[in-house]
């Protein structure tokens, strides 16, 4: 009986272990994709602020072309929407948002932002909502808001892309 289990025990580590390189590459990256981060909010925020202006520039390279949009959007894992003010399909915290860079043009103060998302399960994106406007100049001073970039981001992408660097 001994002699069986010992047989076993040859052949058993005797036949596995080889693993091709691309296996080895996939298991490293779920690996690292398992790895426990801890990053504090300013860290996650500022992460999401750098994220979210890469991705603005890449749609800026493309001259904002809608037909491109999704393919920037797939290569960095977000979701992109582009907002007029009155738009009907905006959602409620895209709504505010535009209102809010109506408000700032009137007094010129319009800038890029971020902010957390909560419990915004139903589009796939726990949590982060980079926002940026297009605005043109008017011959009075003031600026026209034409509309926003919004650019939702996974938190868990950009603690993992923060992690790396």
């Amino acid at each position: 009986m001994k002699r069986w289990i010992l047989i076993g025990l040859i052949i058993f580590t005797g036949c596995g272990g080889s693993l091709s390189d691309e296996q080895r590459k996939k298991l490293h990256e779920g690996m690292d994709k398992q790895k426990i981060v801890k990053l504090s909010d300013s860290e996650i925020m500022s992460a999401s602020l750098d994220q979210g202006r890469i991705v603005f520039d890449a749609l800026k390279k493309l001259e904002f072309n809608p037909l491109k949009v999704d393919s920037v959007a797939k290569k960095y894992e977000v979701k992109i929407r582009w907002i007029t003010p009155g738009a009907g399909d905006a959602l409620e915290v895209e709504n505010q948002l535009i209102e809010a860079y109506v408000v700032g043009a009137e007094t010129g103060s319009v800038q890029d932002n971020v902010q957390e998302l909560h419990g915004n399960t139903s589009s796939g994106y726990d949590s982060l909502l980079y926002s940026r406007p297009i605005v043109t100049p008017m011959p009075d001073g003031a600026v026209n808001v034409e509309g926003v970039w919004n650019i939702y981001m996974s938190k868990k992408n950009i603690v993992l892309s923060a992690a790396k660097d």
